[in-house]
């Protein structure tokens, strides 16, 4: 089945396709990352192993390089899946691009997870074995910059198909997993001099060259300096080792893998702390966020206190009123009989009776008030909808980082808005967060995910001002509330969400559902 390939880039990149029989360049034009992520959303063919059966697939090409073919042997047995792989004609990585040094198998699980399985050797035959704790995975083989990537690169030369008479349950999947920013499979159009293709250097030098550039040019140099130093050092330990003809590939090969494990370190630690600076500077604008929203509160309770003055001043005069209508209802009673004495006491019943249901009135108008405006300031930021158990905020899936419980930026700048508009909101109020998965993977992993993206949600309520006190529950539900059918990518989409749950305090939670 053909791989269908969507990138989707916060930046604004052109890759361009140069071509030299089959090569291909990716080049940067121009770059604007507003992200920290490149998500790279893929459909493939993932295969449910029968345990203690052999399984045979096909691996098939994907028109990408050399029209390679193989195919793998699998056996799940005693939790682990035993692949064994037969690749043929793969071809030099170089011919696919002067950046690609190596092919690397990975497994894709239907979550989404990819877990780096080997790598390659070039050769026109390889034949190797590897292992993986998936039971339910798809096989693809990509070409990378180097041999220690931790994630796929979208350049895909071949990935499993069935065969006629495949055993196993088949499933098919939408997988998604996070990307690098671009740093990997970008050449920026200004470097000298060019990179062109290299087939005299070995392979594993040329791998350690691009694992060092690419944490340069990921940032290591100011974020991850000391480990960039370690891995520029071996680099320069591995380029006075490897030109001597008596040093053959096994004597360097150690070194070569150490160099690209360092860089590869250097980039991973330059993604977190590039992460962790911006976390720090959205802390910052939250904290000025709330601060405003604060000020504006206080504003709208003095301008209530004002009010309130005004109102009590009103009272105040019926107060005189009903003490003038006291004293004449008094004489009155002197001059009249028992009769007319009760025909006053019921009149006087009655108005008292409509005076507290006007009371009543005005304090659900003033209630319904503020629920409207509340309504109307959180559906500016995000969806919500009006339910019997209160007002409904919903978070889809796109705001958390892939398969994780973290928050991307647009999350939580749109919780630091609902907390300032929470926190001036003069009434009562109780919340409850709820999260939600899709029906795919398994029901433990989607209580857990959907669990942990609830807490996520909570923990930066709290961060931003919300009291504990405020918040009664969280749960994760996993796939058990479907919204919309999971058969379509659509409905899968709606059904991963956190709910929050946001009603009067004075009301009874719903218990309904639960």
């Amino acid at each position: 089945m053909k791989l269908i390939r969507l990138f989707s880039l916060s930046a604004t990149l052109l890759f361009v396709f140069q071509s030299v029989g089959s090569a291909q360049t990716i080049v940067e034009t121009r770059t604007v990352v507003t992200d920290s992520s490149l998500v790279a959303k893929r459909s493939t063919l993932a295969l449910k192993y029968r345990v203690d059966n052999d399984t045979r697939v096909d691996m098939a090409p994907t028109g990408i390089g050399e029209p390679a073919w193989g195919e793998a042997n699998v056996k799940h047995k005693a939790g682990r899946s035993r692949v064994e792989l037969e690749m043929l004609n793969l071809g030099h990585p170089q011919r696919l691009g002067a950046y690609y040094t190596t092919y690397v198998l990975w497994a894709i699980a239907p979550e989404g997870q990819a877990e780096r399985l080997a790598q390659l050797p070039v050769r026109d035959k390889i034949n190797l074995v590897a292992t993986t704790s998936f039971q339910t995975f798809g096989l693809i083989i990509t070409a990378e910059p180097h041999g220690m990537v931790s994630l796929p690169s979208p350049v895909i030369v071949a990935e499993n198909t069935l065969r006629k008479g495949t055993k196993g349950g088949v499933e098919t999947s939408q997988i998604e997993y996070r990307g690098d920013t671009g740093a990997f499979y970008l050449v920026s159009v200004s470097d000298t001099p060019p990179l062109i293709a290299d087939y005299s250097t070995p392979l594993p030098v040329l791998g350690a060259r691009r694992a060092v550039e690419i944490a340069r040019r990921c940032g290591a140099e100011k974020f991850a300096e000391a480990e960039l130093r370690e891995a520029e050092v071996k680099l320069a330990a591995l380029e006075q080792l490897w030109p001597s003809r008596r040093n053959r590939e096994e004597k360097y090969l150690g070194l070569a893998n150490d160099v690209m494990r360092l860089g590869e370190h250097a980039r991973v630690k330059t993604e977190e702390r590039l992460q962790q600076a911006r976390l720090a500077a959205e802390r910052r604008a939250a904290g000025r966020m709330i601060a405003q929203a604060q000020s504006e509160a206080e504003s709208a309770r003095e301008a209530k206190a004002l009010s309130d003055k005004e109102a009590e001043f009103a009272r105040e005069a019926m107060r005189r009123a009903e003490s003038e209508a006291e004293l004449a209802r008094q004489k009155v009673s002197q001059a009249q009989t028992e009769a007319d004495r009760a025909k006053a006491n019921e009149e006087l019943a009655r108005i008292e009776a409509e005076r507290a249901r006007l009371q009543a009135d005005q304090a659900r108008q003033e209630r319904d008030q503020a629920q409207q405006r509340l309504y109307v300031s959180l559906s500016e930021i995000l969806e919500v909808r009006r339910e019997a158990r209160g007002l409904i905020v919903n978070l889809s899936d796109v705001l958390f980082d892939f398969d994780k419980a973290s928050l991307k930026p647009g999350a939580r700048e749109k919780l630091s808005k609902l907390a300032g508009i929470l926190l001036a909101y003069p009434a009562a109020y109780r919340i409850e967060i709820e999260g939600h998965t899709d029906a795919i993977g398994s029901e433990e992993y989607n209580l857990k995910l959907s669990q942990a993206r609830a807490e996520s949600v909570c923990d930066y309520l709290k961060q931003s001002g919300i009291t504990t006190q405020r918040i009664i529950a969280v749960r994760g539900f996993g796939k058990l509330r479907p919204v919309a059918s999971n058969d379509s990518d659509a409905g899968r989409q709606v059904n991963r969400r956190v709910e929050i749950i946001i009603a009067d305090a004075e009301l009874e939670p719903a218990r309904a559902n639960r």
